[in-house]
C-alpha cells in the first residue's frame, strides 16, 4: 500500500478524499453529542456540589485547584469533539430550543407541584387537620406567588437590560440618575423583590402618552362614545359584555391590532378582528387567554401622545373583566365615568369615582345617552348626579351630558375641547411628580433591607429570629386565609342563589304579624311582602360584606403586627384594606303581584301552621321573575367577592413579598464578613448621596401613599 501511494504521489496524481456515509456522520455527531451532554452533567455535578441547593445531592470533596484542572480536561475534550466534527466535514447542529421556554416549562412543573401541596389534594394521603388545611395553602400559594413572578418576569423582560434601559434613558434626556444607582444596588446585592418595581417605574417613564380611560356599567355606551370621539366604528358595540382586557388605542398611520397572550406569541390582526378577542359572545370568559389588546387607529385624536382605553363594562356577568376594569383604575391619568342617563347612579359608579379620587387621579363625568333626555330633563338629571356625587363621595365634579349620535355631536366636542386638550400639559407634571415619588419610596425601601442585613450582625440572634419567624408563620397563614375565603365567598353565592325559599318564610312571618294588625290594605300587603323578601335577600348579603369588611381587617392588623416583628417602618394604614371593600350590589325585587289570602280556618290553626300555609302560597306564586333577580344578585354578588378578594390579595402582596424577603433575610442569613458589611454601607451611602432624584417616603404618606400602593397593586 505504501508504494501504491507513493507511485500516487510521485506521479502527481491525488485520490479523492474519502468521508462517512450519512448514516455514519450521523452517528459520530450524535456521539459527540452524547459526550458533550455528559461532560455538562459533570459541570452540573461541580457546580451543584458547591451551590446553596437546599437539599444538596453531592458532598463536596473537590477541592478549587482539582475543579479547575477538571473544567480544562473538559474544555480540552470539548475541543477535541469539534476538531474531530470539522476533519469530517460534519457542521454541527444550531441550538434549537430556547433556553426561556425551557425555564418556562420547569416553572410550569413546579407550579403544579405547589399546587398539589393544597388541602385537596394531600386528603388523598389521609385527613388534614383544619388548622395544618389553612398553613398548607398558605405554603401553596406562597410558592405559587413567587414562581408566577418568577414567570412574569421571564416573559417580559426575555432580552431585557434594565441597565441598558436606564442608559438608552438617561441619553434622551431623562433624569433618572438615582434610579440609575438603585438598579446597580439591586443587582449588586440580589434584591430580586424589588427588579418589578423598577421595571414599573421605567415603563411609566418610557410611555409620554396621556391615558384617558373610560369606565361604565355594560351598556351604558362607552365603546360607542369612543367610536364617536375617534371617528371610527372599529370598537364593537352592544349589549355584550367586554370580556377580562381593555382595549388600549393610540395613533397609527393604518388600523391595526396587536393581540398579547399569555401562552403564545403576540399577533398582529386586521382592526377589523376586536371583536374575536374583545367580546363575550366571541372570546367567552377570555378563552383565548388574551392578555392585553392594543388599536392602533389614524384618528388626529389620537396625535400628541393622548391614548384612550375601552374598559369592560362594571356589573357584568364576565366577573373577569369587571375585575380587571377596577384593576386598571390607578394605571390611568384621567377617568372618564359615563353615566346612563336612561339609568340611574348606582354603586359602581360611585365605587369607581372613590378608586379613581384615592389614586389622585382626575375624574371627568358623563351623562351618556343624553338625546334621550330633553333639556330641561338634562339638566335635573345632571343636577341629581351632582349632588349624589357630592353625598357619597365629598367630590364637586361637573357633569357633562354627550351624546354619541351625529346630531348632538357639539356636545362631545365641547367636552372634549374643554376637558380633554387642557388636561394633558397638566398630567405631564403629574406624572414627572409621580415618578420622583416613586423613586424616592423605592430609594427607602432598599434602603430598610440594607439596614436590616446590617443590624444582623450586630444583634443577638434568639430574639429577631423569634420574630422572624413569627412574621413568616403569620404571613403565611394569612396567605392561605385568603385563599379559603375565597371558597366563603363561592359557598354563599351558592347557598344564596338558593335562598327564595328562607325569604318566603320571612315574608309569610312577617304578612301572619301584619293580619293581626286593623287597617291593612291589599296594597300594603303586597308592599310588606315585597319589602319583607328584599330584606330577608339583602340580610344574606350582608351577611356576606360584613364577613368580607372583618378579614380585610384582620389582613391589615396581621401586616401591621409584621412589620412591627420586622422593625420595618412600611406598615398599612388602620382603614386601609377596608376601604377596598366597597361597591356591593343592591338586590331589586322586581315588580310582582302578592295576591295572597289569609286563609280562612287560620282562626282554627296555631300561628306556626297558619305561616307554613302562606308560605306555601307564596311559593306558588311567587313569578319566575323573582327567582331570576334572585340568582343574577347571588351571580354579581360572586363576582364582587371575587373582585374585592383579588384587590386584598394584590394589596396584601405589596407589603408581604417585602416582608417575606426581610424574614428570609433574618432567618437564613450567616454573619456578615467585614467585606460584606462594608459593602452593604457603601451601597447606603450611595443611595443616600444626592438625594434630588425622588422625595423620601417620609414626604409622600397620605394620598400620595395611598396612590403609590394602588399603582403597585395592579
Amino acid at each position: 500500500m505504501r508504494a501504491t501511494r507513493g507511485s500516487q504521489m510521485n506521479s502527481g496524481e491525488s485520490k479523492p478524499r474519502e468521508s462517512l456515509n450519512p448514516f455514519q456522520a450521523n452517528r459520530l455527531r450524535i456521539t459527540c453529542q452524547y459526550i458533550d451532554k455528559l461532560l455538562g452533567e459533570i459541570e452540573g455535578i461541580l457546580n451543584a456540589a458547591n451551590s446553596k441547593a437546599a437539599f444538596p445531592r453531592y458532598a463536596a470533596d473537590i477541592l478549587p485547584v482539582q475543579r479547575r484542572t477538571i473544567e480544562d480536561y473538559i474544555a480540552r475534550v470539548r475541543a477535541q469533539l469539534e476538531r474531530m466534527l470539522e476533519g469530517q466535514g460534519i457542521a454541527r447542529e444550531s441550538p434549537s430550543l430556547p433556553a426561556s421556554r425551557a425555564v418556562h416549562v420547569h416553572l410550569g412543573a413546579i407550579d403544579i407541584a405547589a399546587e398539589e401541596l393544597k388541602p385537596e389534594h394531600m386528603r388523598g394521603y389521609g385527613e388534614v387537620p383544619e388548622s395544618v388545611a389553612t398553613e398548607l395553602n398558605g405554603i401553596a400559594s406562597e410558592l405559587s406567588g413567587l414562581i408566577q413572578r418568577f414567570d412574569r418576569f421571564l416573559a417580559e423582560g426575555t432580552g431585557e437590560d434594565l441597565k441598558a434601559r436606564l442608559e438608552r434613558m438617561d441619553r434622551a434626556g431623562n433624569n433618572l440618575d438615582l434610579l440609575g444607582r438603585i438598579e446597580e444596588i439591586v443587582r449588586e446585592r440580589g434584591l430580586v423583590e424589588f427588579r418589578p418595581s423598577i421595571t414599573g417605574i421605567l415603563d411609566r417613564a418610557e410611555d409620554k402618552s396621556f391615558e384617558v380611560a373610560v369606565f361604565g356599567r355594560v351598556s351604558s355606551g362607552k365603546s360607542s362614545l369612543l367610536n364617536a370621539v375617534l371617528e371610527t366604528n372599529a370598537l364593537p358595540v352592544g349589549v355584550t359584555p367586554i370580556t377580562a382586557v381593555p382595549t388600549r388605542i393610540l395613533h397609527g398611520e393604518d388600523p391595526l391590532l396587536t393581540v398579547w397572550f399569555s401562552e403564545a406569541p403576540k399577533q398582529k390582526a386586521p382592526a377589523s378582528q376586536l371583536a374575536e378577542f374583545a367580546t363575550e359572545q366571541k372570546n367567552p370568559g377570555n378563552a383565548k387567554h388574551v392578555v392585553r389588546l392594543e388599536l392602533a387607529l389614524p384618528s388626529p385624536r389620537l396625535r400628541g401622545g393622548v391614548t384612550f382605553v375601552d374598559t369592560p363594562g362594571l356589573g357584568s356577568l364576565a366577573a373577569s373583566g369587571a375585575s380587571e376594569t377596577l384593576a386598571y383604575l390607578p394605571r390611568c391619568d384621567l377617568g372618564v365615568v359615563l353615566i346612563d342617563a336612561s339609568s340611574t347612579l348606582t354603586a359602581e359608579d360611585l365605587q369607581t369615582i372613590l378608586a379613581l379620587q384615592q389614586a389622585a387621579i382626575p375624574v371627568n363625568v358623563l351623562l351618556s345617552k343624553a338625546d334621550l333626555a330633553g333639556h330641561d330633563d338634562r339638566e335635573r338629571i345632571a343636577a341629581y348626579v351632582r349632588e349624589h356625587i357630592a353625598s357619597e363621595c365629598r367630590l364637586d365634579l361637573p357633569v357633562h351630558a354627550v351624546s354619541a349620535l351625529p346630531a348632538h355631536r357639539p356636545m362631545l366636542d365641547g367636552w372634549f375641547e374643554s376637558e380633554i386638550k387642557p388636561l394633558y400639559a397638566r398630567a405631564q407634571e403629574l406624572r414627572a411628580a409621580s415618578l420622583r415619588r416613586k423613586v424616592g419610596v423605592l430609594r427607602d425601601s432598599v434602603a430598610v433591607v440594607l439596614e436590616g442585613r446590617l443590624r444582623r450582625s450586630t444583634r443577638p440572634e434568639g430574639k429577631w429570629n423569634e420574630r422572624a419567624r413569627a412574621a413568616e408563620d403569620r404571613l403565611r397563614k394569612a396567605t392561605g386565609e385568603i385563599e379559603e375565603m375565597r371558597s366563603v365567598c363561592e359557598r354563599y353565592a351558592e347557598a344564596g342563589s338558593a335562598s327564595l325559599g328562607d325569604a318566603v318564610e320571612e315574608a309569610s312571618n312577617a304578612l301572619v304579624s301584619a293580619w293581626s294588625e286593623r287597617g291593612k290594605t291589599a296594597d300594603a300587603t303586597e308592599q310588606l311582602v315585597r319589602d319583607a323578601i328584599v330584606q330577608a335577600v339583602q340580610m344574606r348579603g350582608g351577611k356576606l360584606q360584613r364577613e368580607i369588611t372583618a378579614f380585610a381587617d384582620q389582613l391589615g392588623e396581621d401586616l401591621r403586627q409584621c412589620a412591627a416583628d420586622l422593625a420595618l417602618p412600611d406598615a398599612p394604614g388602620e382603614d386601609e384594606f377596608r376601604a377596598l371593600v366597597r361597591g356591593a350590589p343592591a338586590f331589586e325585587a322586581p315588580a310582582f303581584s302578592a295576591n295572597i289570602s289569609r286563609p280562612w280556618i287560620s282562626r282554627l290553626l296555631g300561628r306556626k301552621a297558619v305561616e307554613r300555609s302562606v308560605a306555601r302560597q307564596m311559593a306558588r306564586r311567587m313569578p319566575q321573575a323573582l327567582y331570576n333577580a334572585v340568582e343574577t344578585y347571588w351571580r354579581l354578588m360572586k363576582d364582587w367577592s371575587d373582585s374585592v378578594i383579588g384587590q386584598l390579595k394584590r394589596r396584601f402582596e405589596t407589603y408581604a413579598e417585602s416582608y417575606r424577603a426581610q424574614a428570609q433575610q433574618e432567618l437564613g442569613g450567616r454573619e456578615l464578613t467585614r467585606e460584606e458589611a462594608d459593602g452593604i454601607r457603601e451601597s447606603l451611602a450611595r443611595l443616600k448621596a444626592g438625594g434630588s432624584g425622588g422625595s423620601s417616603s417620609k414626604d409622600v404618606r397620605g394620598e400620595g401613599e395611598t396612590r403609590m400602593r394602588l399603582e403597585e397593586a395592579v
